[in-house]
């Protein structure tokens, strides 16, 4: 057939249809398993170590608790019901699950639509594949100011899951959008708090962003509305700012500054879509240097506005950027890829350690 369609000398449509994991029985049995997969046994198809609790298995979780309390509260995927965590949910509420298959734009659309109508919709959505919906998400939500609360996954590095669904544009794009909310939380039990507050109590479009993969070291929860900016660290050499989970490396990078002599600040960022400048100059060090730390692409963060912001208090303030660069991120396990792109602890430490030798 292939050879019959290269031979035409005219435009030719091959349609055909495929199996997933063809050829191999585990996958074909389970092929939702299979999408972006860790070390397995070949032989049986296990995993080599068990799944730890991801933060889509709790967004799930969490939003079953909303739906038992409030009969408007309603889901939408774009034809990932399973890697967004929502199959309890589907199987549970089907008549409030809305699978709209590999159509983000619509699935935006129609969630302004329902919550035109006095619904709370909720859309899950991985990040990469959110950015198709961009126009939707400007003119059908934001400019009307509707509760949508969208659950952006796989925001940051995705590792297994591959190159292109790395979710590096979304705090850019989101932050755009007037009036939209954007939390990131630093692990599960902020992710269930932010979630809560997304459905409950917030009023118009609001996006709670989260990664692939579950808690890290730090995990204590700290969010509360309308406060969006915490100390986890003092020191009066430099300030070190970010947000997300990323908050575990820069820790980490903090106690690898102090083996140097190097004593930093460390803030995070609990909300995105507002600088709180105030609490920032409150809280930094008593030096004038800042070093912005995101798992982001290079000019889609928030390092630049920050340091715009900044000089308008103190024209001496200086402000680094650590980030993803402008590039597309290739395939590979998460902790490789921050210590390939320079966003591991050591990483973070020497950049930091090597602006204060050209400042000496």
């Amino acid at each position: 057939l292939l050879q019959y369609a290269k031979e035409l000398r005219s435009p030719v449509l091959v349609h055909v249809l495929t199996q997933k994991g063809r050829g191999y029985a585990p996958a074909q049995q389970e092929p939702r398993l299979y999408h972006g997969v860790g070390q397995f046994d070949p032989i049986s198809g296990a995993p080599l170590k068990a799944a730890a609790e991801s933060f889509s298995d709790v967004f799930g979780t969490e939003m079953l608790r909303l739906a038992e309390k409030n009969p408007k509260l309603c889901t939408i995927t774009a034809a990932m019901p399973g890697g967004t965590g929502l199959l309890l949910f589907k199987n549970m509420y089907p008549q409030r699950t809305f699978d709209v298959g590999i159509a983000e734009e619509h699935a935006v659309s129609m969630a302004g639509g329902l919550a035109k109508q006095g619904m709370v919709p909720v859309v899950a959505i991985y990040s990469t594949f959110l950015q198709r919906a961009y126009d939707m998400i400007l003119q059908d939500v934001a400019m009307l100011g509707l509760h949508v609360v969208f659950a952006v996954d796989r925001a940051g590095l995705v590792g297994e899951d591959g190159e292109t669904h790395h979710g590096v544009f979304d705090v850019g794009f989101l932050r755009h959008a007037p009036g939209m909310k954007l939390l990131c939380p630093a692990n599960l039990e902020e992710q269930k708090s932010m979630l809560r507050w997304a459905v409950r109590d917030c009023n118009g479009p609001v996006a709670v962003r989260y990664p692939r993969g579950g808690d890290g070291n730090y995990l204590q929860s700290d969010f509360v509305p309308g406060q969006n900016v915490y100390r986890h660290a003092s020191g009066a050499d430099v300030t070190l700012i970010t947000y997300g989970t990323l908050i575990n490396n820069v820790l980490s990078a903090a106690d690898l500054l102090k083996d140097h002599g190097v004593q930093a600040t460390v803030l995070r960022l609990t909300e995105l879509s507002q600088i709180d400048t105030t609490h920032i100059l409150k809280n930094m060090s008593e030096t004038k240097r800042i070093v912005v730390v995101e798992e982001i692409a290079g000019g889609c963060g928030i390092a630049q506005e920050l340091a715009w912001l900044l000089h308008q208090y103190d024209k001496d303030i200086l402000v680094d950027a650590i980030d993803l660069g402008k590039r597309y991120i290739t395939h590979g396990n998460t902790n490789r890829l921050y210590s390939h792109y320079g966003l591991d602890a050591k990483s973070i430490a020497d950049l930091v350690l090597e602006g204060r030798k050209d400042e000496e």
